[in-house]
């Protein structure tokens, strides 16, 4: 099936102008908030809340985020099918609510021994509790913005998401000024409850589609099949990065403290923030092409397209930010975090060779080769844990950021394999 965004140039470059709004509005909302937070919570009030965050990323997988391909392909798909759209939309709003439930009596009951994983201490259970009384309005945000991305309704898709970025912003940093790291922690939970309200004013006639979720009848078994495997791959990748990254924060703070912590966690948001521009542009330019590629020599042909246009833009980004990062630290985060400028070599080695492997990844996306990329990110992300164990003993600090380069290098060349290896299975190697 075809995604209507990608029916021709103009709505390429009318989508890639609003996700561009979007992109910058969201790095910019995330900034400031790094700042702030760095500012009055300091290296480990930033590693805390990273891994809060990363616990409500792992509960969103079965309850939002997991849903985000196959909303916005098969909403896209039924647009104008009436019938089937409410039946998609009431599915998927379904689906979740019931999971939050779940989720959510499991982190009530459970609260305890949640707080002392992500804490080290258990006197935060009641942020697990509020945080699972708040899951389903947190992952209803990201629903409405799937659906509004498959229906093409760009402006009021900027306008809940300029909403959900500014709100979260400033809940969050107002609690962060007042009442310390408990605020922190309150703020990020609380901040998406608020502003679902507020997009319930934006969403106009739209709001219909929250109705459908008390319409057991429009439960559709046959639609939950067809975003199975989307939901699979969305759900496996964002368990298996939460985790991994938990662990690897939690490795940091057993062996070196959490202050050491805080420096890993600072060197990852800023990562996370130059390269938002590429991971988009492989999206929006890329995966609908490759989509269509019937031949290996086309696939090539596509690939170097972009490489030619990425590769040079990210080397020259690469370069300006390595050398002003001391500079970006302070203006960013504050004086407290300049140890982080020993981590950005290494960081930008391995975000380099990332940018590679995305590109060939969304391959896996345009021809849904589920099991290879189950394989590939399994693999990656254990080389990443294995070798981070050996390297932070060897090379401290610098070594978890080592272990993400090495990591990236073999998992370059192990999706490099599939991909050749499913043409030739394909019998595309004709055109070689």
């Amino acid at each position: 099936m075809k995604l209507k965004l990608f029916n021709s140039d103009k709505s390429v470059v009318n989508a890639s102008f609003y996700n561009g709004i979007i992109v910058s509005i969201w790095a910019i909302t995330g900034i400031v908030t790094s700042k702030i937070v760095a500012v009055f919570l300091g290296p480990t009030g930033l590693a805390l809340l990273g891994n809060l965050r990363n616990f409500m990323q792992t509960a969103s997988s079965l309850t939002g985020e997991g849903y985000q391909n196959g909303t916005i392909r098969y909403v896209a798909e039924f647009s104008e099918n009436k019938k089937e759209k409410d039946k998609i939309t009431a599915t998927i709003f379904q689906l979740s609510l019931g999971f939050s439930i779940l989720i959510g009596i499991v982190l009530w009951f459970f609260a305890l021994n949640w707080s002392n994983l992500l804490f080290q201490t258990d006197k935060y259970y009641y942020i697990i509790r509020f945080f699972g009384f708040a899951l389903p309005f947190y992952s209803f945000n990201l629903l409405i913005i799937y659906v509004l991305n498959g229906l093409e309704k760009y402006k009021k898709l900027v306008i809940v998401n300029s909403v959900l970025s500014i709100g979260n912003m400033t809940v969050l940093i107002l609690l962060v000024i007042n009442y310390g790291l408990e605020g922190g922690f309150i703020g990020v939970i609380l901040g998406p409850v608020l502003v679902f309200i507020l997009n319930l004013f934006f969403l106009g006639k739209d709001r219909i589609w929250l109705l459908n979720v008390f319409r057991p009848k429009l439960f559709s078994l046959g639609i939950l099949r067809n975003i199975n495997l989307y939901l699979v791959m969305a759900i496996y990748s964002s368990i298996i990065v939460s985790v991994t990254f938990l662990m690897v924060r939690n490795l940091i703070i057993d062996n070196l403290g959490t202050e050491q912590a805080g420096y890993w966690e600072a060197m990852n948001r800023i990562s996370k923030y130059y390269l938002m521009f590429f991971t988009s542009l492989t999206t929006f330019y890329l995966l609908p092409r490759l989509s269509k590629t019937i031949s290996f020599k086309i696939f090539k042909t596509e690939l170097k397209k972009f490489y030619a246009i990425a590769v040079p833009m990210l080397l020259v980004g690469l370069a300006i930010i390595y050398l002003l990062r001391f500079f970006l630290l302070r203006v960013l985060l504050s004086e407290e975090f300049l140890p982080t400028s020993s981590l950005f070599l290494w960081q930008m080695v391995g975000d380099f060779i990332n940018v590679i492997a995305i590109a060939l990844v969304k391959q896996f996306y345009a021809k849904l080769m589920v099991k290879e990329y189950l394989i590939c990110n399994g693999l990656l992300y254990l080389m990443y844990l294995s070798l981070s164990y050996f390297f932070i003993d060897l090379y401290g600090l610098v070594g978890a950021v080592k272990a993400h380069a090495l990591s990236y290098f073999i998992y370059l060349f192990l999706v490099m394999s599939f991909v050749v290896n499913y043409h030739k299975k394909n019998q595309y190697n004709r055109d070689l």
